[in-house]
C-alpha cells in the first residue's frame, strides 16, 4: 500500500524536466514565430501599404527600397526612400532608422528611443511666382483635409535622441534665376516630446551645415543629474551676413513677408538648454543669450516699409517655450531711419498665400472648435526695458510728396507684461519735425487686456507742409499756409475703443486760400482754444467700423475768424470740392446701424469774426459781409430735442449793426429771441430780383427791432406753422431806379412801421401793422404810348428779356390799347374812338371775403405821410402831358378788420405846387366788405396841362382854364354811391387838334351850354354802382357819364342848359290855332332868356310850326272868335284888339256874325235867313274858316314872330334868329310826340 501510494513520487523529477523542456519548445516556437512574423513577413507586408497610403495622402508617388524589422530590439530600417516621380524626386532618404520602446505600450502613445536618418536630399525648386515643385502635394493636403471632431486632444509623443547625418538641400529658382545649396548637415536633437518619458539620451544638441559654401555649426553638452539629463547648446553666430540669407529665404516667403536686404549684419549669443524632468513633469527648454543687428538696411515693398538702423540689441532673452514663458531683459535700437510708403503694400497684396486658393472654408467649424475645445496655454512674458532712438520717420503716401520727417524720436518703456494684475508698464514717447513740432508721451501701459493711460502733449504743429505734402492725394480745393496745432488730454486705451479726457487743443494763426487760380477766398484764424474735451471712439473690430460714439466741449473760443467765400457762376463755392468729386476718395456705404454721436459744446465764442461771401452765379455779384462779429452759442447739442441758446452781434454790409438773441431747439423746431438790425444796407438782393424785374435798388437802409417766436411742432405727422413778431420795421433812404437808365422810380427817407404784431396761428393770420409812417417819399407815373402804366411793368420781366425803362416811354403809340380809368391799367384791348371800355374787374378783397381758410384779422393803429410827391407823365396822348402831385402830407387812424369803427382819413397836398388837395373821410379796407366815406377836393388846377388830353380826347386844344373838383366816394355794404363835382373856370379851347380818337360829338357846344357869363362850368356827375358785378368799374361810370353829358348836347341841349333838369325849355307851345303867347309861354321864355343872358356865346334859333291836326280847328274857332269880335266893334265902337266877349253875351254876338257873314244860309220860303240855333251857326261859320296850309304857314310864321318879339327884349336880337317856318312833323324826329304846335328852339 504504502509503495503505491509513493509510486508517483518516483516520476517526479522526470515531469518536471519534460515540463520546462515543453515550456523551452514553445518559447522557441514563439521566438521562432515572432523573428519570423515581425523579421520576415511583416516588412514585406507593411512596404506595400506604406508605400500605398502615403502616395494616397500626399499625391505623389512614394516609394521605399527596403524595410527591415529587429524583431527583439524593435528596430525599424528604411532604406532607398523616395518622394516624387522617378527622375524628378522631391525628397530622397538613404537610410531612416527608428527604435521602438516598450514604453509605448503603457503610455499608450509612441516613444522613440531614437530616430537616425542618413543622407537625406531635398531638392525644392521655385518654378513659377507663387508656385514651387511641392505646391501640388500641399493642394492634394488641403484639397482633402478633414475636420478633426470638437473634443480631440493634443498629440502626445515622445522621440529621442533625433539624428540627420550628411544630409543635403537643393534650391532652385527659376523665376529669380537663382540657386543655393545647404550641405553637410548634421542635426541632433535630444528629444522631442509632450508626454513624460523615462529613456536613455545619448545625442548631443547638434546643428552643422554648409550654406553656399559657409560653414555653420551650434553644438551643445549633455550634463548627467540625478534627475535627470541636462543638455545645453551654446549659439554663437558672428558677423552673418543678413543679405544673403535673406535673398535665400525670400523665394520661400509669402509676398507680402518678403524682404530685400540691402546690408545688415548679425551677431547671435544664445544658450537653449534641455532638461529631462521625471514624469508627470514634462521636459524643459530654455533658451537665454542676445542678439545684435547692426547697420541693417531693408525693405518690404508689400508693406512699404523701409527701415535702417545702426545698431539693434536684444539682451537678456531668457524664455521657456514649452512653458510659454518669455522674458528680454531690454532692446535697444539707435540710430534708426524708417520709411513708410503705405499704398505700396496694396498695390501688392491681391495675391493669397501658397495653397490658400484650394484651401476649404473651415471658419465655421474652427469657430466651434475654439469654442469647446481648450487652446494651450496663454504665453506668460515680459519686456524690462525697452529703447528707441530714432533718426527720423519718414512716410510718403501713394500720390502724394513726402510727409515732413518725423525726428528726433525717443521711446522708452519699462516693465511691460502680460501680466493681467500687474502694474502698467511705464511709457514715455518724444518727437519733434524741423518745422518746431514737440510731441511728448508719458503714461502706462499694459499688455493684458490691452490698455493704456496716457497725458499726450502736442505744440507747435505747423499743419501747412504737412498738408502741403497730400495736396495731390486729397485734391483740397484749398492750401492751408500758416497755423500751428498745439494739444493737451489725456489717453485711455483700450482694446473697444479710445477715450480723451481733460482735452485742450489750441490753433493759432491758422491761414487758409483758395487753390484756384487767382482766387482771394480763403479762411484765416488768430487763435481757437477748445477746453474741456472729452472724446469717446470705437475702435475697429471684426463686427462693426470704427465710429466716434461722443464729444464734449466746455468751451470752443473762435479769434478773429475771417471767412471769405466765392460762389461762382458755375454754382460752385471754390472754398469746397466740387460738385460731385469728393477730396478724399469715399468708402463705400455700410449697413451701420451704430447710433449717431452725442456731441455737445457747453459754449462756442466766435469773438471779433468777419464773413465776406462773394455770389458771382448772379450779375452784377452779391456780396454779403459781416465784420466785427461776436457770436456765442450756448448748450450746443447733436440731441435735436435740446435748446441751445444764441447771441450774435455784428457789423453788417458796411455801416449797419445786425443783433439777434434767443434760443432755438432743432426738433420739433422751436425758435424764440430778439432781433435788432441798424441801417443794414439792403442792395445785396438786388442781383437775386434783377432777372426778374425792371427796376435797381441802389439803395436801401433796413431797421428792424423786435422779437420773434417760431415754432414747428408734429400734429398728425403734419407741421403746423407758430410764428409771430412783435416789434418795429423801417426801410430808410430807399432809392429805386430805372434799371436801363439809372433815372429815379420811386424813392423815400424813411418808410416804418412801429409796434407791429404779427403772428401765424392754426392756419391763420393775424397782422398789427402798428404806426406806419412814410416821409419824404417821391414816385414817377408814367403812362406809356400802348396805354400800359409803368407800375404794371415793374415785374413784368421774362426770363432772359433785356430789361425795360420805367422812366422813357415804351410801346409803339400806333395800336394803343385802352386803359381803364378805374385802374390805370390796360385793358388789352384797342382803344375806341368815341368811348372807353370798362372791363376791368374790381379787387375780390374789396368786393367779397376770401373763402378758403380762415380770415385774416388785420389793423394798423396810424398811418402817417409826409412830404411826399408823385410826378406824373402820359405818353399816351400827344403832345405829352405831365403833372406833379407835391406837398403831400397825411393821416389815416386805426382800424382793424375786428372792429367796425372806419379810420379817418385826412391828406392834403397840391398839385404843380400850387393847387391845393384835400381828401378826407372815413376808410374801412380791412372789414368783411369795403366800407368807405371819402371826400376829396382839388382847386386851381391848370387846364393846359391837360391840353393833350383835350386834343386827343375832344379835337381840340386848352389856351387857358382852371380846373377844381370835388368828389364824395362813398362804398357801403358793396354798394357805390359817388357825387364827382366839377369846377371848370374860363376854358377855353384852342385850335383844333386832328386826332383820330377824337369824340365826334359837340363838345363846344356843350362847352357853351355848361359855360355861365363869367367864363365858369359847375357841374355835377353822380355814380353809383355795385362793387359786386364783374363788370363794374369806377372810370368806366365816369367816362360814361361824360359821354352821355356831350350827347346830351345835341340829343337834350336845353336840358343840358338847365343842369340836368327837362328839356322843357326848347319849345314854346301854343294853343292849337293861336299865335299868342300864353302865361306858361312867357314864362318859359322868360327863364331861357335868363339862361341865354348867362351863357353870352350860346345863340338861339327858332323855328314856327304848325299842324293841321291840331291847329286846323283851332283856326276856325279862331276865326268864328274873331268874327264875334269884329261884330262886337262895329256895334260898340270900341277897338278891335280890346274887345272881349263874355260867355253869357256869347250867344248874342254869334247871331250878329252870323247875319253879317257872307256865307250861304239856310232859308224859308219867302227867302230870309232862317234863325238857326248857335252850334248850327258856328259850324256854318267854321266851314267858312280859311284853315289850308296857308293859313297854317301863316299861323306858324306869326308865332315865330311873336316869340321873336317877345326875346328882343331880353336878348340882343343877333342872338334870337328866326328859321323858316315848318308844317307838321317835318324835321322832327320820330320820337317826338309833343305838339307841333310850337316854337321849336335850336342852340348854336
Amino acid at each position: 500500500m504504502q509503495d503505491q501510494a509513493h509510486a508517483p513520487d518516483n516520476g517526479g523529477p522526470i515531469s518536471r524536466s519534460s515540463l520546462w523542456l515543453k515550456v523551452a519548445a514553445l518559447l522557441t516556437v514563439l521566438a521562432l514565430l515572432w523573428t519570423a512574423v515581425l523579421g520576415w513577413w511583416l516588412p514585406g507586408w507593411v512596404r506595400p501599404q506604406v508605400e500605398a497610403a502615403a502616395t494616397e495622402a500626399l499625391g505623389t508617388p512614394v516609394r521605399i527600397g527596403e524595410l527591415g524589422v529587429q524583431p527583439w530590439t524593435l528596430e525599424v530600417t528604411a532604406s532607398s526612400i523616395a518622394l516624387g516621380a522617378k527622375g524628378a524626386e522631391l525628397l530622397t532618404v538613404q537610410q531612416a532608422q527608428a527604435q521602438l520602446s516598450l514604453g509605448s505600450l503603457w503610455r499608450l502613445a509612441p516613444v522613440l528611443r531614437h530616430v537616425t536618418i542618413t543622407r537625406p536630399e531635398l531638392w525644392v525648386e521655385r518654378q513659377q511666382a507663387e508656385r514651387f515643385n511641392f505646391t501640388p502635394i500641399l493642394e492634394h493636403l488641403a484639397a482633402h483635409q478633414k475636420p478633426e471632431p470638437a473634443d480631440t486632444e493634443p498629440a502626445r509623443f515622445a522621440v529621442y535622441n533625433i539624428r540627420v547625418t550628411d544630409g543635403l538641400v537643393r534650391y532652385g529658382d527659376r523665376v529669380l534665376g537663382q540657386t543655393h545649396r545647404i550641405e553637410a548637415i548634421n542635426i541632433g536633437v535630444p528629444f522631442i516630446s509632450s508626454l513624460a518619458a523615462d529613456e536613455d539620451v545619448n545625442v548631443q544638441p547638434l546643428l552643422e551645415a554648409r550654406v553656399d559654401g559657409s560653414p555653420l555649426r551650434v553644438d551643445g553638452r549633455t550634463l548627467p543629474f540625478k534627475e535627470g539629463l541636462h543638455s545645453e547648446i551654446d549659439v554663437q553666430w558672428r558677423d552673418v551676413d543678413l543679405p544673403k540669407w535673406a535673398a535665400a529665404v525670400r523665394p520661400l516667403l509669402p509676398p507680402q513677408a518678403q524682404a530685400d536686404v540691402a546690408s545688415g549684419r548679425l551677431a547671435a549669443s544664445l544658450k537653449i538648454v534641455f532638461e529631462e524632468r521625471k514624469a508627470p513633469a514634462i521636459p524643459r527648454v530654455a533658451i537665454t543669450g542676445g542678439v545684435d543687428v547692426n547697420d541693417l538696411q531693408l525693405a518690404l515693398p508689400a508693406m512699404g516699409l523701409q527701415a535702417q538702423w545702426t545698431s539693434l540689441k536684444v539682451a537678456g532673452i531668457d524664455s521657456l517655450p514649452l512653458e510659454r514663458q518669455a522674458r528680454v531683459g531690454s532692446v535697444a535700437l539707435d540710430g534708426a531711419r524708417i520709411g513708410l510708403q503705405p499704398a505700396a503694400s496694396m498695390a501688392t497684396s491681391t495675391t493669397k498665400p501658397l495653397a490658400a486658393a484650394a484651401k476649404p472654408d473651415t471658419t465655421a467649424f474652427s469657430a466651434s472648435r475654439a469654442a469647446t475645445a481648450p487652446g494651450p496655454a496663454a504665453w506668460r512674458w515680459q519686456l524690462d526695458r525697452l529703447q528707441v532712438n530714432a533718426k527720423a520717420l519718414d512716410i510718403h503716401l501713394a500720390g502724394a510728396e513726402p510727409l515732413p520727417t518725423l525726428g528726433p524720436i525717443h521711446i522708452s518703456l519699462h516693465g511691460l507684461n502680460s501680466r493681467a494684475d500687474g502694474t502698467p508698464a511705464k511709457l514715455h514717447l518724444d518727437a519733434a519735425d524741423p518745422h518746431g513740432m514737440a510731441l511728448s508721451v508719458d503714461g502706462g501701459v499694459q499688455a493684458q487686456p490691452p490698455r493704456a493711460t496716457l497725458d499726450l502733449k502736442l505744440a507747435g504743429l505747423q499743419a501747412a507742409p504737412w498738408l502741403a505734402a497730400l495736396d495731390k492725394l486729397l485734391a483740397l480745393p484749398v492750401q492751408l499756409t500758416q497755423g500751428a496745432l498745439a494739444v493737451q488730454t489725456q489717453v485711455a486705451l483700450d482694446k473697444d475703443s479710445l477715450a480723451l479726457t481733460q482735452g485742450h487743443i489750441g490753433l493759432k494763426g491758422l491761414k487758409v486760400q483758395a487753390s484756384a487760380q487767382g482766387a482771394k477766398d480763403g479762411v484765416s484764424l488768430a487763435g481757437l482754444d477748445a477746453q474741456g474735451l472729452q472724446a469717446r471712439l470705437r475702435l475697429p473690430s471684426a463686427a462693426q467700423a470704427s465710429a466716434l460714439e461722443s464729444l464734449t466741449l466746455s468751451t470752443l473760443a473762435l479769434d478773429k475768424l475771417d471767412v471769405r467765400a466765392t460762389h461762382d457762376a458755375q454754382g460752385h463755392w471754390l472754398l469746397l470740392p466740387p460738385d460731385g468729386k469728393a477730396a478724399t476718395p469715399t468708402a463705400a456705404p455700410t449697413t451701420n446701424n451704430a447710433p449717431l454721436p452725442q456731441v455737445s459744446v457747453a459754449e462756442l465764442r466766435c469773438t471779433q469774426c468777419a464773413v465776406a461771401l462773394t455770389d458771382q452765379s448772379v450779375q452784377p455779384a452779391s456780396q454779403v459781409q459781416l465784420s466785427q462779429a461776436d457770436l456765442t452759442v450756448r448748450q450746443a447739442s447733436s440731441d435735436l430735442g435740446r435748446f441751445m441758446g444764441f447771441a450774435l452781434n455784428t457789423r453788417a454790409q458796411g455801416k449797419g449793426q445786425v443783433r439777434l438773441t434767443g434760443e432755438v431747439r432743432p426738433q420739433p423746431l422751436s425758435l424764440r429771441g430778439k432781433l435788432g438790425i441798424t441801417q443794414l444796407d439792403l442792395r445785396a438782393i438786388q442781383p437775386y430780383i434783377e432777372p426778374h424785374v425792371n427796376i435797381a435798388l441802389s439803395q436801401a437802409l433796413a431797421n428792424v427791432d423786435g422779437s420773434f417766436n417760431v415754432n414747428l411742432p408734429l400734429d398728425n405727422d403734419v407741421h403746423k406753422l407758430d410764428a409771430r413778431y412783435q416789434g418795429h420795421v423801417s426801410l430808410g433812404d430807399v432809392r429805386v431806379q430805372d434799371s436801363v437808365n439809372q433815372a429815379d422810380f420811386m424813392r423815400w427817407k424813411l418808410l416804418s412801421a412801429k409796434g407791429m404784431d404779427i403772428a401765424w396761428k392754426d392756419q391763420a393770420l393775424k397782422a398789427d401793422l402798428g404806426r406806419i409812417a412814410l416821409n419824404d417819399f417821391y414816385g414817377r407815373v408814367i403812362i406809356n404810348p400802348n396805354g400800359r402804366l409803368n407800375l404794371a411793368d415793374i415785374a413784368d420781366r421774362g426770363a432772359g428779356q433785356e430789361a425795360k425803362s420805367l422812366t422813357t416811354p415804351q410801346g409803339a403809340p400806333g395800336t394803343p390799347q385802352a386803359v381803364d380809368p378805374g385802374t390805370g391799367t390796360t385793358t388789352g384791348k384797342i382803344a375806341p374812338k368815341t368811348e372807353a371800355t370798362t372791363a376791368a374787374a374790381p379787387s375780390s378783397a374789396a368786393s367779397a371775403p376770401s373763402t378758403t381758410g380762415p380770415a385774416p384779422e388785420l389793423r394798423w393803429q396810424h398811418i402817417t405821410l409826409s412830404k411826399g410827391r408823385v410826378d406824373f407823365t402820359d405818353n399816351f396822348v400827344k403832345p405829352n402831358y405831365s403833372a406833379r402831385l407835391t406837398k403831400v402830407e397825411g393821416d389815416v387812424s386805426a382800424v382793424a378788420s375786428s372792429k367796425p369803427e372806419p379810420a379817418q382819413v385826412k391828406i392834403s397836398g397840391a398839385v404843380d405846387d400850387g393847387a391845393p388837395l384835400q381828401i378826407t373821410g372815413q376808410l374801412h379796407p380791412l372789414g368783411p366788405r369795403l366800407y368807405t366815406d371819402i371826400q376829396g377836393s382839388a382847386k386851381g388846377i391848370e387846364l393846359t396841362r391837360l391840353s393833350p388830353y383835350a386834343g386827343r380826347y375832344a379835337g381840340y386844344a386848352i389856351d387857358k382854364g382852371t380846373l377844381s373838383l370835388t368828389v364824395h366816394y362813398k362804398v357801403d355794404n358793396g354798394k357805390l354811391e359817388a357825387q364827382n363835382q366839377i369846377f371848370l373856370d374860363q376854358l377855353t379851347f384852342g385850335d383844333k387838334v386832328d386826332s383820330p380818337d377824337a369824340t365826334k360829338l359837340p363838345v363846344q357846344l356843350a362847352i357853351s351850354l355848361l359855360k355861365n357869363s363869367r367864363g365858369e362850368i359847375d357841374i355835377s356827375l353822380p355814380v353809383s354802382g355795385s362793387l359786386d358785378d364783374p363788370q363794374f368799374s369806377v372810370g368806366g361810370l365816369i367816362w360814361k357819364v361824360i359821354t352821355n353829358l356831350l350827347t346830351r348836347a345835341i340829343t337834350a341841349p336845353f336840358s343840358l342848359l338847365m343842369g340836368g333838369a327837362s328839356n322843357e325849355l326848347g319849345a314854346v307851345p301854343f294853343d292849337p290855332g293861336s299865335a299868342e303867347l300864353s302865361d306858361t309861354a312867357r314864362q318859359r321864355l322868360d327863364t331861357l332868356a335868363a339862361k341865354l343872358k348867362d351863357k353870352p356865346a350860346l345863340k338861339l334859333e327858332a323855328t314856327g310850326r304848325a299842324d293841321a291836326a291840331i291847329d286846323a280847328e283851332g283856326l276856325r274857332d279862331r276865326h268864328v272868335r274873331n268874327l264875334m269880335r269884329a261884330a262886337k266893334a262895329r256895334s260898340t265902337g270900341q277897338p278891335l284888339p280890346d274887345v272881349r266877349i263874355a260867355p253869357e253875351e256869347r250867344d248874342q254876338w254869334l247871331t250878329a256874325a252870323y247875319k253879317a257873314a257872307d256865307i250861304k244860309k239856310p232859308r224859308n220860303l219867302i227867302g230870309l235867313a232862317k234863325a238857326l240855333p248857335p252850334a248850327e251857326m258856328e259850324a256854318l261859320l267854321k266851314a267858312g274858316a280859311p284853315a289850308d296850309d296857308t293859313a297854317l304857314k301863316v299861323l306858324a310864321d306869326r308865332r315865330g314872330d311873336r316869340v321873336k318879339a317877345y326875346l328882343a327884349d331880353k336878348l340882343p336880337p343877333e342872338r334870337v334868329l328866326l328859321t323858316a317856318s315848318r308844317l307838321g312833323s317835318e324835321g322832327l324826329p320820330a320820337d317826338d310826340k309833343d305838339s307841333a304846335a310850337r316854337v321849336q328852339f335850336t342852340i348854336h
